[in-house]
């Protein structure tokens, strides 16, 4: 009688656990929730990339943009003071706006003399430095003509990630990199007034 009833209740046992495992294996009320919790740190991680790399775009293009703007400034006279070119790199903290990265600001005239481009005058601000006259140049052989002036208007800083990059740490695991980028523009200009761009005590 004993037997009997052990049986009988190993037999509802095995049943019920044969039910509920048939049950946990067609159920799909869960499916989204586990796809979700595989999928949700890969999106994550793209976005957070992809946050990244349009906020280190956009300081790129206004780095350009800080290169331009100062470099066609001072093409537009024949001649400067250190005070009134002091005046026109504080424009760069406007075009930089929102970013508050400090950029090095290196300016060179340069003259191109046969065949070799040499250093007249050079200014570096912000950290930037300042180059000896006679130093030689690396100008684009397409605008290495002999004889002209060429303002070279030479801009740097390193960006610094809101959250950081993501990096690849061995083959199981990742990690946070926030260490700065940096990031050079350069521009060559010739000057619009006069064969070039002289700094003087008074102009």
């Amino acid at each position: 009688m004993k037997n009997k009833f052990l049986k009988a209740k190993l037999n509802d046992y095995l049943g019920r656990t044969s039910y509920l495992l048939g049950r946990f294996k067609d159920e799909a009320k869960g499916v989204a929730a586990i796809e979700f919790a595989f999928i949700a740190p890969l999106m994550l991680i793209m976005y957070v990339g992809t946050m990244e790399i349009s906020n280190a775009v956009s300081a790129n293009r206004k780095l350009s943009r800080v290169s331009s703007t100062v470099g066609d400034l001072l093409t537009q006279a024949t001649c400067f003071t250190d005070a009134k070119i002091s005046d026109i790199i504080k424009v760069t903290d406007d075009i930089m706006y929102p970013y508050d990265n400090v950029v090095a600001i290196q300016l060179n005239s340069v003259k191109i003399e046969s065949g070799v481009a040499k250093v007249e005058w050079s200014r570096g601000y912000n950290g930037a430095t300042q180059l000896a006259a006679g130093t030689v140049y690396e100008v684009p052989a397409k605008i290495k003509i002999e004889g002209n002036y060429l303002l070279a208007a030479k801009i740097e800083m390193g960006y610094s990630p809101a959250v950081g990059w993501i990096k690849p740490d061995g083959k199981t695991s990742i990690t946070i990199d926030d260490a700065p980028i940096n990031m050079a523009e350069e521009m060559f200009l010739h000057p619009r007034v006069g064969d070039k761009v002289e700094i003087k005590g008074s102009c």
